[in-house]
């Protein structure tokens, strides 16, 4: 079916860069952009009417842990410092004593709400890591999002015990590998190719030498892609040179591990030494701003850009609106570098689009060009934050936010039209998650603990010092 979306301010693309177009048509032939221009005349049997619209590239969000940001990371772990080791990996992971808390049924409807806000957001692509990939990739499947999943897997995960990090024995047998074969030959370009499996090692400090050379040999010999952690703590990069004498970047720089197919999340404690590798090997950064600025790490996203490494975005576990993560990633950058410069919008645009793509090995993706996948979305500029505006992209990421994507086409389908996702039963999803949530949380705190509510810690101290609460007449009745 030929559908045309009229009228609309377009971000195409001419072949170099990205370009604008006022009051053009975008025509999609099934899965495929068959035309970006002027007024289009020839027949179609659908119409978008995009008068009032944005319309660009479904954006592509190249690092996501679904089931992390809707089980314990977001409004959980904010405030309260480093919490890798303490609760989120040890929650998720289990210990040499404890299991993992969620699995099976729990985490699939976990991932799956994440997934829905993600769509809603804008994201038509994502780059998936998770121990529960196989629920996330038929959620993903019934969605109709485009995924590269990959199945998190380990040698032995570290966790934090009496103020002290503790790495277990490395187990001589990976079955997470073994299972991140499995779904490789299961799902790979199943939905039309809209799903896809990578590999997906934890990180350089979780993972023995001999499981990560394994991982490059399949990578090679399979044709996927490599999605990984790199020093992405302190205590990562200290164990790794305690163990190796050299930096987690060296380390797998001297294996021949980091080729143009890795992904590496973070990437945050480097050497000049560390950016001019990453820099010749080709590789791509996940940039994850949020997962840092909140506890005062400053991210070196500019200074990599500059020496030519391809720089992406990622949300990690936090929320999931990409709009948002590009501004606190163009904001922090400029912070970081004291320059005004170091970080634009049309820098952060290409940074979830086109660099995104290049960095799926992908060049059909991320534009808006014939032959390009129809991924689509438009956006509601008649709003009162967004009108009236001269430079549609300046407005979008500096004012702009994910409540503002209206319509979402992926693969030339239309998964969310007037902000409704179409293709799950949203308020059942949520509902569903509430529930499982609220179950784990219980059980997590009794058996382990959880930080204490923010409004609890305040019922423990004055408020408002020196402030005579007496005088306030609704203060002294509600404790009273």
């Amino acid at each position: 079916m030929k559908t045309k979306i009229a009228g609309g301010s377009i971000i195409g693309f001419n072949g170099i860069k990205h370009v604008l177009l006022e009051r053009g048509d975008v025509v999609f032939e099934d899965d495929r952009i068959v035309y970006v221009g002027p007024r289009y005349k020839e027949k179609v049997e659908r119409v978008i009417d995009a008068a009032s619209m944005l319309v660009i590239p479904g954006l592509i969000n190249v690092h996501t842990h679904s089931l992390s940001a809707a089980l314990l990371y977001r409004g959980i772990l904010e405030d309260e410092g480093q919490t890798l080791y303490k609760y989120l990996l040890p929650v998720r992971y289990g210990t040499t004593s404890t299991p993992p808390y969620v699995r099976g049924s729990d985490a699939h409807l976990l991932s799956q709400v994440t997934l829905l806000e993600i769509l809603k957001s804008g994201a038509t692509t994502i780059l998936e890591q998770t121990d529960n990939l196989e629920g996330v990739l038929k959620a993903a499947q019934t969605l109709g999002i485009r995924i590269y999943g990959c199945h998190s897997y380990f040698s032995g995960m570290p966790y934090e015990k009496d103020g002290k990090i503790l790495y277990p024995p490395f187990k001589d047998h990976c079955h997470g590998f073994e299972e991140n074969l499995r779904l490789i030959r299961e799902y790979q370009n199943t939905c039309n190719g809209r799903v896809r499996v990578w590999l997906g090692p934890h990180a350089p400090d979780t993972c023995s030498t001999d499981l990560l050379q394994e991982t490059r040999k399949k990578a090679d010999e399979l044709q996927v892609g490599i999605a990984t952690h790199v020093s992405q703590s302190l205590t990562e990069f200290n164990e790794i040179k305690r163990r190796f004498k050299m930096t987690p970047i060296e380390y797998l720089n001297n294996m021949g591990f980091l080729k143009e197919d890795v992904v590496a999340a973070h990437a945050i404690h480097t050497t000049s030494s560390d950016i001019s590798i990453m820099a010749h090997s080709g590789m791509t950064v996940a940039h994850c701003a949020s997962s840092y600025v909140k506890n005062g790490i400053h991210v070196p996203m500019a200074r990599y850009r500059k020496c030519g490494i391809n720089v992406v975005i990622g949300t990690d576990q936090n929320s999931m609106d990409l709009i948002d993560e590009m501004r606190l990633a163009m904001f922090s950058s400029k912070l970081n570098e004291d320059d005004p410069y170091a970080t634009t919008v049309l820098d952060m645009f290409n940074a979830v689009t086109l660099h995104a793509a290049k960095a799926l090995g992908r060049i059909d993706i991320g534009r808006i060009a014939p032959g390009a996948k129809a991924d689509i979305i438009l956006l509601n500029m008649k709003q009162p934050h967004l009108t009236p505006y001269r430079d549609p992209l300046k407005m979008l990421l500096y004012h702009g936010n994910r409540n503002d994507v209206y319509t979402v086409i992926v693969d030339g389908e239309i998964v969310m039209a007037d902000r409704k996702i179409l293709t799950v039963d949203e308020e059942e999803v949520i509902t569903k998650a509430v529930e499982v949530a609220h179950r784990i949380w219980k059980t997590v705190e009794k058996e382990t603990g959880l930080p204490n509510l923010i409004i609890e810690r305040m019922r423990s101290h004055r408020i408002g010092s020196g402030i005579n609460n007496s005088l306030n007449p609704a203060i002294t009745s509600q404790r009273s």
